[in-house]
């Protein structure tokens, strides 16, 4: 029994250490929060500064309005939002039902429908509208008789009247779907579009609610919504204020460079009392007829005139590094992103990773998120006939261009120079060089082999003609002169 005791005198004592260590680590803690608290207190109190957005001037959270003045005032923020799209688009996809058949009804009436309302011209700018914001719409005009917040129901033959394209400056959500049992849960159920109806001058604005069956909706760089995208131009919002600061400052540079001032030195004597006469007015318009009129000269007494040195700098530098951390941001090679103005081409290792970036995102948005998406709501509707399956096909952006097919031909032709004049076939037989070093096809081996035996056979001819004692041709000129002199 003491034993026992002992032993559990032991454990509660064991158990009350470890209570009060685990008191002291939380009161320690809590001294730690405190003081940490009252540090930030007192230095957001005393210095303002260590908010990076208020020193620099930084907008700290831009909204519709901020992007959209940005791209239309900015080159270079068009230039980010468009050049996704404008890559992504130079070509158009195909729309196949049956790669193996001619065109079924659906491939001819979608064909017949993308030549008429430009449909692919109106993806592409609705894609490039899209990322102004966090989304963009495409309004469907159908001829179904009804209000544009009235639900479309499907009719077979419904026709589409016209196309509309709206970025979310002019585009509110007025409702989404509440019912959690809904497949549609949170997406939205009608629209409060802002249409411009000044054409004919003035400023005529209207509202009107449209239902979400006649509205494409699009939203790029979705991350936790399936409604709202990431603006393309948010991860570079404080590059492309930091761009206008320079581009916009060496400009002023620039312009008080060009007149950098002058300073006027007054001899003293001028300016004691009943000594001088110094008269600052007429200064003051000699100085304003120098500087606004044609007038080049300044008579003075007692001033001396000097020129101030102008203080310019090269801002190329900083609006390089501006432009290159854009770039990296938005995932774009530099040479790319710089386009061809420069007369720079993208190096061979840019143009490969950015075709790659380029299909990725053909094939992972475009093709579910904007074709497709298109297309089954024309389907659903009735405009367009109901297909079996089919396919989106975007051309493959990793194949060759011409000048790196002439390239490949040229390195080919020489290393097959080399390998003959060399008598590599001594050592390496051909058929293995040519599968295994210029990795060509079995197939392209074997009809190269075929060819190469047809022009040994008709050497071989030749040589047994000449041997004969004739010349190749010689028989065929004889019975032309015979039929001449007859």
């Amino acid at each position: 029994m003491a034993d026992k005791d002992k032993s559990n005198v032991s454990g509660t004592l064991k158990q009350e250490e470890a209570r009060a260590v685990f008191l002291q680590n939380q009161f320690a803690q809590a001294i730690t929060n405190t003081l940490m608290t009252r540090r930030e207190l007192v230095a957001s109190a005393l210095d303002p500064r260590r908010d990076l957005n208020i020193e620099c001037g930084y907008i700290d959270d831009p909204q519709i309005t901020d992007f959209a003045t940005m791209y239309a005032q900015e080159g270079i923020a068009r230039r980010v939002v468009h050049i996704l799209p404008k890559e992504s688009w130079q070509v158009d996809p195909e729309i196949v039902e049956d790669s193996e058949a001619d065109l079924t009804p659906f491939e001819e009436a979608w064909a017949d429908l993308a030549k008429d309302l430009s449909l692919y011209g109106v993806l592409a700018r609705a894609d490039a509208l899209s990322g102004i914001g966090q989304f963009g719409i495409i309004l469907l005009g159908l001829d179904d008789g009804q209000e544009l917040n009235q639900e479309v129901t499907k009719k077979e033959g419904l026709q589409i009247l016209y196309l509309r394209v709206f970025a979310e400056s002019v585009v509110k959500i007025a409702a989404t779907e509440g019912d959690v049992n809904n497949p549609r849960y949170g997406l939205p159920v009608l629209y409060d579009i802002t249409f411009d109806e000044s054409i004919l001058g003035g400023t005529t604005l209207k509202s009107r609610l449209v239902h979400w069956t006649r509205v494409i909706h699009l939203a790029d760089n979705r991350e936790m919504s399936e409604v709202l995208g990431v603006p393309r131009m948010r991860p570079v919002f404080n590059r492309l204020q930091d761009l206008r600061k320079i581009l916009g400052g060496s400009a002023e540079m620039f312009w008080q460079g060009a007149f950098p001032g002058l300073s006027f030195e007054v001899n003293p004597d001028l300016l004691a009392d009943g000594v001088g006469d110094f008269d600052d007015d007429a200064l003051k318009e000699q100085m304003q007829n120098y500087a606004n009129g044609l007038q080049r000269w300044l008579s003075t007494t007692g001033v001396s005139v000097k020129s101030l040195a102008p203080q310019v700098a090269n801002p190329k530098p900083h609006v390089d590094e501006q432009l290159r951390a854009m770039s990296i941001s938005i995932g774009v090679p530099f040479r790319v992103f710089m386009g061809t103005e420069e007369g720079v081409l993208a190096g061979g290792q840019d143009a490969k990773a950015w075709a790659k970036r380029v299909g990725e995102r053909q094939e992972k948005y475009l093709s579910p998120y904007v074709v497709r998406n298109f297309i089954d709501r024309l389907i659903a509707l009735g405009v367009l006939p109901e297909p079996m399956e089919y396919s989106v096909e975007w051309p493959d952006m990793m194949a060759p261009s011409d000048q790196e097919k002439a390239e490949v031909v040229k390195t080919t032709t020489e290393t097959l120079k080399a390998y003959i004049s060399g008598s590599v076939d001594a050592f390496i037989p051909p058929e293995l060089f040519m599968t295994h070093v210029l990795g060509w096809e079995p197939e392209l081996v074997e009809a190269v082999g075929d060819a190469v035996l047809k022009i040994e056979e008709e050497m071989r001819d030749e040589e047994e003609v000449v041997e004969e004692g004739a010349v190749p041709g010689e028989e065929k000129e004889e019975e032309e002169e015979e039929v001449v002199e007859e």
